[in-house]
Order: structure tokens, then C-alpha cells, then sequence
């Protein structure tokens, strides 16, 4: 792997301007080797050819470009960690103490200590028990030379904080003991006890110290460990419930702060999805724009990471609701620089965009967008079992349109390529529905043939219709009742 390559190819805008004016710091001359070897990597991206910018910097002193590259790797380095530290709260406090032990060795005791006080005062604010442990240290070894620190006061601190570090592992055991609650307890309907009374009890009867039910950061834990464990059950009627009891407590609590913000844009996140899942529409596009108001809060420092799930959450609605305001929206996001540096923004604007035309009954507008999308360099990032259903999506559209020849040709073509993948048990519905389709383009008249009527009929009641439009990216069984 080519580091630098990786690193620059990864930078947005913003990035690398903010890189460009950390290099500029001290020399802003025209000619910069390392702003040119920069600007030629971010140029030519995946032919990004390192002998021709060698040749052209160095001619053949292969040493100097060395150099050269190491030199731009730190600096990128540091001004990644210079623009990110306020978003990361853990590096954030972690570099008021190294501050304090860059003043130690300069002798500036008073300096060394006032960071260790600002380190203090942000890791007590993030409950950074291990960090705590590192500060009441470095305290207690700064008040052989300063005096006036109360060495009694931080003594009791450090053996508070050593009593709250045991916690957590009692907290591991207490989310192992929640854990396996949830996980045995697989359907939480509405005559069964609920989530978050299982939940309760869970609680009090594992734990001993009644603290940790109550700290803020072992609720988050809570949170992520139960709601992942819902989402991959698909129980989408108890992930509801508890992110709905989740999300009043924690805003009651006041919890969610600036340094767990992200776990309140994951839990809005959840919602309008959870939402949208349980047929509830209105109520997920309210919460949506909940999640657009806090994505700017803290003056939108992780705007570039959850934006796409706001523009998501609008698709996915007015999909079903009205089909040209999501066309209107997928517009928006597409002309959003925040979303076209997302990693999936080509499947994310041309399958929405196909799949909407296709309700739309434009087929040959479907048909384009998915031709599109797998013309993207991004198609290949994605998983092949994605990749499959989406070329199992173009053969529906294709056969939609009748037409015959392309869909003989891209059905030899899925299975030559996806052949190992098709193999496997977990795709047999895929396999079976290429062959359906295969066989379909040849047949006259389905009414008179009962063993592909057999077929249809066998593999549209392998899962159920919610299933499937769970794993669909056209739902199979919709679209084969429909032929019969």
C-alpha cells in the first residue's frame, strides 16, 4: 500500500486546504517541492505515477525524493491531528498533558501544571478514568518541586478515580449479563415484557455498585451494545421502543454532550430508520430534521460524517410519499460537497434515483441510472453481494423493457463473475431468479408453463414480502407475484 498516496487521496476540501496553510506556516515561496509533489498526487489520483514526479523534481537523486515524500508524510500527519483533535476528546485532553511535559523539561513548573488542570477538568468531563489515572500521577510528581499543590487532596482523587476504574470492570460483566438477555430473549412483542424493562431488571440484579447504572458513559455503552443487538435481530418494533425511552432519558439526563455528541447523531440516525421501518413516516421525518438541527450544533464538526444519513432519511420517505420531492433531494445531495466526498455517493444517488424511476414506471431512466452507477469507480468498493443484487435489479428493469438480447448477455455475464458468491447457500434466491429470468426471456407463454409457474411460485414464498424488501434491492417476491 502507498501511504502517502492513501492519505492525500482521502483528504476533502476542507483538509487539504487546512493542510496547505499549516505547510505555508513558515516558507510561502512558489516554488515547493513538497506543495508540488502534494498537488500532483491529488491530480492524478489512482495514476499517480511517483517516476515521473521524481524524475521532474530530483532527476535520478532517488534520496532526495525520499526525503521529500517523509517530510510531506509528517506534515500531513500533523495537520490531520491539529485539525481533528477538538472532534477526538480523548487525543484532545491527551495533548494538555503532553504540553505539560513539554513545559517540565523546559523547568516552566507553573505552565506543566496549569495544563495538567485543564487535562483534569476535560477528562472528568469524559469520564476518562485511565486518562485521570495518568494526570493525578503526573500531579502528584510535580508537587515535589511546587508546594502549594495540596498533595493530601490529590491523593484522595487518585484513590477515587482507582475505586471508579474498577467499575468498568464490573460495567464489562454487567453488559455481558445485559447482553445475553437481550440475545436470548429474541422477540419483544407487545405481550412479552418490554426492552427496557428487561433491561431494569437486568440491571438490578447484576449490579452491586448502584453507581454504574447511572454513569453517563456506561448508559452509552448500553445504548450502542442493545441497539446493535436489536438492529441485527431486525426487531425493529422493540429498537423503536428503546430508542424512543433512550433518547427522552438521555435528554432529560442531560447525557448527550459535546464530547458524546456522536452517539446522539447515531441514536437520531437509528430513529428516522427505525421509524421509516416500522411504517411510522411523518414521525421519522420530524425526527429527521432533529437530526439536521444537531448535526450543526458544536459548530457542525461532524456535519461531513452524518449529513448523508439526514439526506438519506429524506429519500427513503419521500420515496414512498412523494417520488419527485425525493428526486428534488437526491438533486440537492448531489450538488453537496459533503456528499460527494462520501465513499458511497455514486450507489447513494443512482440506485435511489433508478429505484424511484422504476416505481415511476420509467424504465429506460431506471435502466440508465444503474448503467451509471456500475460505470462508477466506487461500484467496486462496495461488497459483491451488493453488487449482485444490483445487477439482479438491472435484469428486472431489462426485462421490463423486453429487452431479450441484453439480458442474455449481463445474466452470462453475473454468473461468470459472481460464480463463487452464487454458490453459496446464502445466495441461493439470487441464483434462482437469474435462472427464472433467463428462462422467462425464452417462454411464450407463462400461463401454459407449469414448471416455471412452479418456479416463481416456490421461490416467492422462500421469505416473506417484508424480508425481502429488507434484502431486495428490488423485491423479489413483489415482482414475481406480479408475473403471474
Amino acid at each position: 500500500m502507498n501511504i502517502l498516496f492513501e492519505i492525500i487521496n482521502s483528504l476533502t476540501k476542507e483538509e487539504s486546504r487546512f493542510y496547505k496553510l499549516f505547510a505555508g506556516r513558515t516558507n510561502s515561496g512558489d516554488f515547493r517541492k513538497d506543495m508540488i509533489l502534494f498537488d500532483f498526487i491529488k491530480k492524478n489520483g489512482e495514476q499517480y505515477d511517483e517516476q515521473i514526479i521524481s524524475e521532474e523534481l530530483y532527476r535520478d537523486n532517488k534520496n532526495s525524493f525520499y526525503q521529500l515524500k517523509n517530510r510531506l508524510y509528517k506534515d500531513l500527519n500533523k495537520s490531520m491531528m491539529l485539525q481533528h483533535m477538538s472532534k477526538e476528546s480523548d487525543i484532545f485532553t491527551l495533548h494538555f498533558v503532553l504540553l505539560s511535559r513539554v513545559y517540565k523539561r523546559k523547568g516552566k513548573l507553573e505552565l506543566s501544571l496549569h495544563y495538567l488542570k485543564k487535562a483534569e477538568k476535560e477528562a472528568e468531563n469524559i469520564e476518562a478514568f485511565e486518562l485521570l489515572s495518568i494526570i493525578y500521577s503526573e500531579i502528584l510528581s510535580l508537587s515535589h518541586d511546587i508546594v502549594s499543590i495540596n498533595v493530601e487532596e490529590y491523593i484522595e482523587k487518585k484513590r477515587g478515580n482507582n475505586e471508579r476504574l474498577s467499575w468498568f470492570q464490573e460495567m464489562d460483566l454487567l453488559l455481558a449479563a445485559v447482553m445475553n438477555k437481550i440475545k436470548i430473549t429474541q422477540n419483544f412483542s407487545k405481550k412479552d415484557e418490554s426492552i427496557n424493562e428487561i433491561l431494569q431488571k437486568t440491571l438490578n440484579n447484576f449490579s452491586k455498585n448502584k453507581k454504574i447504572p447511572k454513569s453517563p458513559k456506561f448508559r452509552i455503552k448500553v445504548f450502542q451494545l442493545v441497539s446493535r443487538v436489536l438492529l441485527q435481530q431486525h426487531d425493529f418494533d422493540a429498537l423503536e421502543e428503546y430508542l424512543l425511552h433512550t433518547y427522552k432519558e438521555f435528554t432529560k439526563d442531560k447525557i448527550l454532550t459535546k464530547s458524546n455528541h456522536e452517539q446522539k447523531l447515531t441514536m437520531l440516525s437509528y430513529l428516522t430508520n427505525c421509524l421509516f421501518k416500522t411504517h411510522k413516516y411523518q414521525q421519522s421525518l420530524a425526527y429527521a430534521e432533529i437530526l439536521k438541527t444537531s448535526i450543526n450544533e458544536y459548530d457542525g464538526f461532524l456535519k461531513d460524517k452524518y449529513l448523508f444519513y439526514y439526506y438519506n432519511s429524506l429519500v427513503i420517505n419521500y420515496s414512498l410519499s412523494d417520488k419527485n420531492k425525493a428526486l428534488e433531494v437526491l438533486k440537492e445531495a448531489k450538488n453537496n460537497d459533503v456528499i460527494q466526498n462520501s465513499p458511497t455517493f455514486s450507489v447513494f444517488i443512482y440506485l435511489n434515483t433508478a429505484l424511484i424511476y422504476y416505481d415511476q414506471k420509467k424504465l429506460s431512466l431506471s435502466a440508465k441510472n444503474l448503467s451509471r452507477l456500475m460505470l462508477q469507480d466506487d461500484f467496486v468498493n462496495i461488497g459483491k453481494s451488493f453488487q449482485l443484487k444490483i445487477h439482479v435489479a438491472e435484469l428486472i428493469v431489462r426485462y421490463d423493457l423486453n429487452q431479450t438480447d441484453v439480458i442474455d448477455a449481463k445474466s452470462k455475464h453475473i454468473k461468470k463473475t459472481y460464480a463463487k458468491l452464487l454458490k453459496d447457500t446464502n445466495f441461493n434466491r439470487d441464483n434462482q431468479i437469474i435462472e427464472i429470468i433467463r428462462l422467462l426471456i425464452y417462454c411464450n407463454n407463462l400461463t401454459n408453463n407449469k414448471q416455471l409457474l412452479k418456479k416463481i411460485t416456490d421461490l416467492s414464498a422462500i421469505i416473506t414480502d417484508d424480508q425481502a424488501d429488507d434484502i431486495d434491492v428490488i423485491n423479489y417476491n413483489f415482482w414475481l407475484k406480479n408475473l403471474i
